[in-house]
């Protein structure tokens, strides 16, 4: 497995904690038994109490500072993330500076090698 891999891998408990910090705080920010009762609410809305923004779609949300930093996309559904995802998720902690660029510019700079890492990692896991 090469280092890029092995960055990508690195990424998933943040995945994990992030899915779960949004969930929590959807359920106190609106109040919900559970975060997937969000779903009701479709469309954009800032979170009560935050700097931060939920937009549902299908059996989702996207958890965010603006649309392109920080937070987390996801399905309810999938409790695990598929490439797409993580590259949305890349996208964000990188632009949120949740992660060094200069350990992670070489993916930063080239898609198809970001891809590519993110398949093989999810494969590896």
């Amino acid at each position: 497995m090469t280092d890029r891999v092995d960055l990508i891998r690195q990424l998933l408990p943040l995945w994990y904690a992030e899915m779960a910090w949004a969930k929590e705080m959807l359920v106190r920010a609106f109040q919900l038994e559970k975060a997937d009762e969000i779903l009701r609410i479709r469309g954009r809305k800032p979170i009560p109490g935050t700097n931060w923004s939920v937009c549902t779609h299908g059996i989702g949300v996207d958890v965010y500072r603006t649309p392109t930093v920080g937070g987390i996309d996801f399905d309810f559904d999938k409790p695990d993330p598929d490439v797409w995802r993580l590259q949305i998720f890349f996208e964000k902690q990188l632009n949120d500076g949740a992660l060094d660029y200069s350990v992670y510019r070489e993916l930063a700079e080239n898609e198809e090698l970001l891809i590519s890492s993110i398949k093989e990692a999810l494969n590896a896991a």
